[in-house]
């Protein structure tokens, strides 16, 4: 579908393309909602009178726990309990193209440790259903024989950066009638040298350096005097200092806002706190402070549904961001009434596990709901999702604590919505009082690792959507202009908005900027500038309004929502006004024009790669409508568009006006009227 339109914005020209969807008559037929499979339903019954939003109880989280240690174990190695894990045959793609992982064999063994620390401490039980046998056993040979250097299955000598063996001391210091006490003298003394040899080495310069820290609790609760201390103790002051305000910290050399500040800066100050009373003495108020600030924008993370806005690397960790609320509560610093921390976690787990996060192989594999590689960074082996395990200690809070016996309290989501600026993040977090979705919205963003990690699709859009999520071909693939800003010299080689830096983050009305550098063909004058955008944030949608402002005359574009394709079926487009609809079953996104030089709207249709079964976060083929210029804009031009995207309601049209003339321009938007300074 393509929608042509001058600059009067008057009735569009619709132009049908071979290569464009078709527009149909009726909806597309809806996408299937995801289901688990037999194996995985819980038998726990619901409890509508504890858990009105969920009907979870404690008993639902330890059923999912135990189908997680059933479904992990048979692949452990007899001998050596290392996992040698398998994954369905229709995402072979990224294992071929990382053909090395640094994890491995035994980043799936600690992760999935995890599972049965947290199982055993919860409940004192060493066995589940669907696995004959005790369920520690294996890893505690695992670790007996890993740490034996005259033993032939003795893990070796670490390389540089190895971090492998921070879930084996949280497994000691959670659990240690199960990961201590059975070890003989001899055993135990090959773990704590084994865990100091951890503590010795150097890590990558990002939340990584919390994996060394962990084994200094056990060494002090055991005795192991450890010279390291102190420098260990100027590296726990620096991850502090990485504290950028509003609850959230940059991840160090990486320089994220994403959800390591939940699974690794959250967990680890209230885990090293909680376990280490000299650090507790040192930094536990600014840790208390700073997760006091963090939980006033945790409950704004998640949807209705439990979903969370999946924006970052690492989304197929799962459920493993409930381990920043978890640990607060058990360490004290919890500010969330205890009904409302367990609806969010509650509601988080069961949107993972009703939409089918267990594979047909029993796993956790890399993805999102289900098997799906196109989420993958390069890092991530078959292991890596079992890092969702961390989320799962909620369960070592005491049975009779509230945050188990309260009744569940309503999130933001449940009704009220809420809007909430984090300078310190650099992003706007908006609950939608509408259809309770929550999104993010990404004013500035300074992630290194330019060509890595998808970093354009997960780090660059100007929202995400926990409704909706968004595009990917998998790591190696092109770069998307979902969601984002872009420039082009010829309208053919385009590049995306990248690295945005704020210039102002607030509950309705963002600016931000990004800078690009272009080759032309002209190689005496190089093309350089910046896209400057606002972004005003109404109950349905946003308005963009942005301008390039290099030398010369340069094409634009603006990207819509990216919505999920059910595989074996066609999207629909509708063309009304200078309007693009685009409908896939449950999802819906739209792009108006409202001020833009002649340009066209059009739909970008994404097949998976092959060795990869999903173009989309969410399963399935993946498809976005788009606006670009047909000619190359001038510079400091004015372009105004809205865009909206839903799911299981058709996106309204919200009233929209703009009026003025060069150097303001005045936007009303749902009845709320915005000043935007202008170039000229």
């Amino acid at each position: 579908m393509i929608i042509k339109h001058g600059d009067s914005g008057g009735t569009a020209r619709v132009l049908l393309s071979l290569l464009a969807v078709s527009i149909l008559a009726a909806a597309v037929s809806p996408a299937l909602r995801a289901e688990p499979r037999p194996e995985a339903a819980l038998k726990a019954a619901e409890n509508r009178r504890l858990s009105p939003f969920t009907g979870y109880t404690r008993e639902h989280w330890l059923e999912v726990c135990e189908k997680l240690i059933a479904g992990i174990l048979p692949y452990c190695d007899p001998e050596t309990g290392l996992p040698v894990l398998k994954g369905v045959p229709t995402e072979t793609g990224h294992f071929k193209l990382q053909r090395e992982f640094i994890g491995g064999q035994k980043e799936a063994f600690e992760r999935s440790l995890m599972l049965v620390a947290i199982y055993t401490a919860a409940t004192g039980k060493d066995r589940v259903p669907g696995y004959d046998g005790s369920v520690s056993a294996p890893y505690l040979k695992g670790i007996i024989r890993g740490t034996d250097p005259s033993d032939p299955a003795h893990w070796g000598e670490r390389e540089q950066y190895d971090a492998f063996g921070t879930n084996i001391a949280l497994a000691v210091l959670v659990s240690p009638k199960f990961f201590w006490e059975p070890l003989s003298a001899r055993q135990q003394e090959n773990l704590l040298l084994f865990l100091e040899d951890l503590s010795n080495m150097v890590a990558y310069d990002c939340n990584h350096w919390y994996f060394h820290l962990m084994a200094i609790p056990v060494l002090q609760r055991y005795g192991k005097t450890n010279p390291r201390r102190e420098y260990l103790t100027a590296i726990f002051d620096r991850l502090l200092n990485w504290y950028r305000g509003d609850g959230w910290y940059i991840d160090g050399g990486n320089f994220t806002f994403d959800y390591y500040n939940l699974w690794g800066f959250q967990l680890y100050n209230n885990a090293l706190c909680y376990f280490d009373s000299q650090w507790k003495g040192l930094y536990g108020e600014r840790v208390k402070a700073s997760a006091a600030r963090f939980l006033e924008s945790f409950r704004c993370l998640y949807g209705r549904d439990g979903g969370p806005i999946p924006f970052g690397r690492s989304l197929t960790y799962r459920f493993a961001s409930l381990s920043a609320l978890g640990w607060a509560v058990l360490d004290g610093t919890c500010t969330l009434p205890p009904g409302e921390a367990r609806r969010i976690a509650s509601g988080c787990l069961k949107y993972f596990w009703d939409n089918g996060c267990l594979s047909v192989n029993g796993l956790l594999e890399p993805g999102f709901y289900g098997p799906n590689s196109a989420v993958a960074e390069s890092y991530i082996d078959r292991g890596s999702p079992y890092w969702a395990a961390q989320g799962l200690i909620c369960l070592v809070i005491p049975e009779n604590d509230p945050f188990w016996t309260a009744a569940e309290k309503p999130m933001p989501a449940d009704g009220v919505g809420g809007r909430l600026a984090l300078p310190g993040a650099q992003m706007t977090l908006n609950v939608s009082p509408v259809d309770c979705e929550a999104r993010a919205y990404i004013v500035g963003e300074p992630v290194g690792h330019a060509g890595q990690w998808q970093r354009g699709i997960k780090y660059f859009q100007h929202s995400y959507s926990s409704y909706l999520g968004w595009c990917a071909l998998g790591e190696g693939g092109p770069d998307l202009g979902a969601g984002r800003t872009g420039v082009s010299y010829d309208g053919k080689s385009w590049i995306y908005r990248t690295n945005p830096r704020p210039v102002q983050v607030d509950p309705y009305h963002c600016i931000s900027t990004w800078d690009f550098t272009l080759d032309t063909p002209d190689k005496e004058l190089e093309d350089f500038g910046q896209v400057v955008t606002h972004t005003l944030i109404g109950d349905n949608g946003e308005v963009h309004i942005f301008w390039h402002n290099s030398t010369r005359p340069l094409y634009l574009y603006l990207g819509g929502y990216g919505i999920s394709v059910p595989a074996g079926s066609e999207p629909a487009a509708q063309a009304q006004d200078n309007i693009l609809y685009l409908n896939t079953g449950r999802y819906h996104s739209a792009i108006r024009t409202l001020q833009a030089p002649s340009g066209v709207l059009k739909v970008e249709r994404l097949k998976p790669r092959e060795g990869w079964g999903n173009a989309h976060l969410f399963g399935g083929e993946g498809a976005f409508p788009y606006w670009q210029s047909l000619a190359a804009v001038p510079p400091n031009t004015v372009v105004a568009l809205y865009v909206n995207g839903t799911r299981d309601r058709v996106p309204p049209v919200p009233q929209i006006s703009l009026q003025g003339g060069l150097g303001l321009l005045r936007v009303n938007l749902e009845g709320v009227t915005y000043q935007i300074e202008t170039p000229f």
